[in-house]
């Protein structure tokens, strides 16, 4: 039965991909009625497989938002709008993955396991590495970072140390979390922001530097201090690397994130939504280049769909999320959190990003998932109303997400390395990357404040 209801899932989950992205060329209200519909039968059917944190986040999310509406008599059309809110990250989840196609089976696979055995041969450079991989596909694929570096990492003997790999895959995902448009987390601060992402992307980018930066220093330091070298060579390097296919990957990812940068920004097109569309026709055109369409085809049919029902969990958090949003909203909650802020912090633009920043990490820390306090955040707060450009909030929140995922005993990433690697999530999370987390936010932030006061930001 439960085998049958996944494969429902699966069908129902990517039906309201592809209808939600030909309904913004048709606009037909019947159609988005009709994906409304879908939704919410497949919000019932992801409740019926969650467990742990996402349940109780999901209950938590769904049942505040369900007695807000109630208490404040909302209209279905607040309803029907609550649960159009955050859809398109359902959308994005549901197409992404299709862009991992190309990474595991166009040969890449191999020649990032060939980039270990040339270069990695010192605890320092495995670092390095590992976390920059874990970016750089992280772009890609998102979630699936942590299982694909994982795999890759084995070609070094160095992968044994589990403390380094963790903290390695960890903060080098956070990195790409900061800045790049096919993470769920940039698409809803964009959102919440009322941000421009070809505005944003510099300065998130230089932000990711930063942060994987303060990652390698902190990292040397955590392994000095446990006595383990960390530059001397550990083992023999091996002469053995793919540069073709190394090269070919990193020119076709590179043409990616600027082609969704360029459409967005001449198109006006919302980033997200080009995202979406750039994962259904850009593995086509990646695979058919490199003659290996037949691939994409067959993982469609096969891997794709039977992975899909794994997006429970996000499809739960991101409208619950979408429905807190807007029952806060609604309700005029949220103006008694802009009030209190403004209490707080007034006009001062570094205050306020302190604010946030410890906000969101204090709740990350004991557990409250990122993605609660950002929304509850981002959906009240206008950045006008505290001098401040959209970009710079939407670069606070997004510092404030990157760091508290890194954090969170709950996010997926440290549940996913911690299963994957044996340790707990306490262990992974809060324990080993508190310091991380607060480094890196109080450079960051250093850095924002100087460009806001050359009138940059």
């Amino acid at each position: 039965m439960s085998e049958i209801l996944s494969r429902i899932r699966s069908i129902l989950t990517f039906s309201i991909a592809i209808i939600f992205l030909v309904n913004l060329f048709i606009k037909s209200s019947l159609i988005q009625d009709l994906n409304l519909v879908i939704m919410v039968i497949i919000i019932v059917l992801s409740f019926m497989f969650i467990s742990g944190t996402t349940l109780i986040i999901g209950v938590l999310t769904f049942a505040l938002s369900t007695f807000l509406f109630l208490y404040y008599h909302a209209p279905l059309s607040v309803w029907q709008q609550a649960l159009q809110e955050n859809i398109y990250l359902v959308v994005m989840f549901t197409l992404v993955p299709l862009l991992g196609i190309p990474i595991q089976h166009g040969g890449y696979f191999e020649a990032l396991q060939g980039v270990f055995r040339r270069y990695v041969y010192n605890n320092g450079r495995f670092y390095l590495l590992v976390s920059f991989i874990s970016a750089f596909v992280g772009v890609l694929v998102n979630l699936a970072v942590v299982p694909l570096v994982l795999q890759i990492s084995q070609a070094s003997s160095l992968s044994s140390n589990k403390k380094l790999l963790s903290a390695a895959i960890l903060r080098g995902f956070a990195t790409c979390t900061i800045w790049a448009p096919t993470t769920a987390a940039i698409a809803l601060i964009i959102q919440l922001s009322e941000a421009s992402w070809p505005l944003f992307s510099p300065y998130g980018i230089l932000c990711g530097v930063i942060a994987g930066l303060v990652g390698y220093f902190v990292t040397m330091y955590e392994e000095r201090k446990i006595g383990n070298a960390f530059t001397g060579v550990v083992e023999e390097p091996i002469v053995d690397l793919d540069v073709r296919k190394a090269v070919e990957l990193s020119v076709f990812s590179i043409i990616l994130i600027l082609s969704i940068a360029a459409v967005s920004l001449i198109t006006g097109i919302h980033t997200v939504i080009v995202v979406s569309m750039a994962c259904l026709i850009y593995p086509v055109l990646w695979l058919g280049i490199i003659g290996r369409f037949k691939v994409l085809i067959t993982e469609f049919k096969g891997n794709y769909f039977k992975n899909l029902p794994k997006l429970k969990n996000e499809i739960i958090l991101f409208m619950g999320a979408g429905l807190f949003a807007t029952s806060i909203n609604f309700s005029h909650l949220g103006t008694n959190i802009s009030k209190i802020l403004s209490i707080l912090v007034g006009q001062n633009a570094l205050l306020l990003a302190i604010v946030i920043i410890l906000f969101v990490l204090t709740l990350s820390a004991i557990g409250i998932h990122p993605i609660v306090s950002v929304t509850i955040i981002g959906g009240t707060v206008k950045a006008a109303a505290y001098g401040v450009s959209p970009t710079y909030l939407a670069l606070v929140l997004a510092i404030s997400w990157a760091m508290g995922i890194s954090i969170s005993p709950s996010s997926a990433t440290v549940i996913a390395i911690s299963g994957l690697t044996g340790q707990s999530p306490l262990q992974v999370g809060p324990r080993r990357n508190g310091l991380y987390a607060i480094i890196s936010s109080v450079v960051i932030l250093i850095m924002l404040t100087i460009f806001r006061s050359i009138g940059l930001l």
